[in-house]
């Protein structure tokens, strides 16, 4: 049976190149996060993450994200993850995951910050790309 409706989030070393956040997710997921990129975009000024319908709370590094007036990236501070982004930043982010299912069934998109300073942690996005034997394997259980 093929697991449906969810978003999971690990910490993962070395992925793809670097320390990373991987947040992966099947449609009804990436559609939820879809639509909090655009409410950070427009007029919401923060958002847990945990508090995110479809979050899989086995498979949940917990991300606070706000809107700022830099793109400050995702980052690791006093053990507690922080997403801080411009709204700006935000809308670019939605249009990539409207890209992500408009593109096909998989696939997935980095969503940096390419701040000045480059210290963030690296963001995969990833549609429909990892099975939950995957992150059995690797994610980060709660």
């Amino acid at each position: 049976m093929r697991d449906e409706k969810y978003i999971r989030i690990a910490f993962l070393d070395e992925f793809h190149g670097e320390d990373s956040v991987l947040i992966s997710a099947d449609i009804h997921g990436l559609l939820e996060l879809e639509k909090i990129f655009d409410r950070l975009s427009k007029t919401l000024p923060e958002f847990d993450l945990k508090k995110a319908k479809y979050i899989d709370q086995k498979f949940n590094v917990k991300i606070k994200m706000q809107t700022t007036k830099i793109d400050c990236g995702l980052k690791l501070v006093d053990g507690k993850f922080h997403w801080k982004m411009t709204k700006n930043k935000w809308s670019e982010f939605r249009q990539k995951t409207t890209g992500l299912y408009r593109n096909g069934i998989n696939g997935h998109n980095y969503l940096d910050s390419e701040s000045e300073q480059n210290d963030g942690l690296q963001v995969v996005l990833s549609l429909n790309e990892y099975d939950l034997d995957f992150w059995n394997k690797h994610g980060n259980k709660k």
